[in-house]
């Protein structure tokens, strides 16, 4: 595989502008195509970019193209190999070829890697439902919420700035977030996790000993503010099984649009 950088360097705008065809939340796509973050791009050799697969490095990626019908025996073949994986991969696909028999082939007896089914949820943000509810967000007793800052950039967590910008200055400039804190802990935050154009989609990380107190709605429809004050739209995801993000975005103004399968690959065995 190719890195996010070379490819770019080689087909600059072009494949940017391809992947806004992509009927789907693709942004953390985009930032290994534009050359945000590291990552990967693979080519098929039959196709060319007709038909590419993209890894970002916090293991989401998608395979998107007019020739992936074409391409998909080779495409199936690359992923069950899957040597270039170190992590848990989360694969989706451009919708155009859902119906494609990608559980039977990933599955099939052979590969390398082992593979679970899951379906993402996209949603469509409507301002007006958002300041409807607005009032009824509350920040609990003793907590404040306050922008985020360079030490937000690598705190502990699993859906953290770091996982998704190269550093703390790229974060910060590019979007940034809020929090909400309370006597030295650090409660929830939003932040950028991709920014484009006048797009942004969320990320939420609640530390584990203050879930449940509404921290997370709280800095979420804090930045949510910001982002429609600066002119900019929030963009929200999640696994269908996530409940409590499901829950969060519904309150916060969001409402589903999409549901696409994707698939988990583990490194190969």
């Amino acid at each position: 595989m190719r890195s996010g950088t070379q490819m770019l360097a080689e087909s600059g705008s072009v494949l940017a502008g391809e992947l806004l065809q992509v009927d789907a939340n693709v942004g953390f796509a985009r930032a290994v195509v534009e050359g945000l973050v590291g990552g990967q791009v693979w080519t098929s050799e039959s196709e060319g970019s007709a038909a590419l697969y993209v890894v970002h490095p916090y293991g989401m990626s998608l395979i998107w193209g007019d020739g992936v019908d074409r391409a998909f025996d080779e495409i199936n073949a690359h992923l069950r190999e899957g040597r270039y994986r170190t992590r848990d991969e989360w694969l989706q696909i451009d919708p155009r070829w859902v119906s494609l028999p990608w559980e039977e082939k990933l599955t099939a007896s052979g590969g390398r890697s082992a593979v679970s089914i899951h379906r993402r949820v996209n949603f469509e943000f409507d301002p007006n439902l958002f300041r409807a509810g607005r009032d009824r967000i509350a920040v609990p007793d003793g907590w404040s919420v306050v922008p985020a800052d360079a030490s937000d950039f690598a705190r502990p967590g699993s859906v953290v700035p770091a996982e998704f910008w190269d550093d703390a200055e790229d974060f910060l400039e590019r979007g940034g977030g809020w929090r909400v804190e309370n006597d030295g802990l650090r409660g929830a935050l939003a932040f950028a996790a991709f920014r484009f154009d006048d797009e942004l989609e969320l990320g939420i990380e609640t530390h584990p000993d203050a879930r449940g107190q509404g921290l997370a709605t709280a800095a979420a429809a804090r930045m949510i503010e910001d982002l429609l004050a600066q002119g900019v739209m929030p963009v929200w995801s999640c696994r269908e099984g996530n409940h409590a993000s499901v829950a969060l975005a519904t309150k916060l103004g969001f409402r589903p649009v999409r549901t696409l399968p994707y698939y988990g690959l583990t490194p190969p065995m």
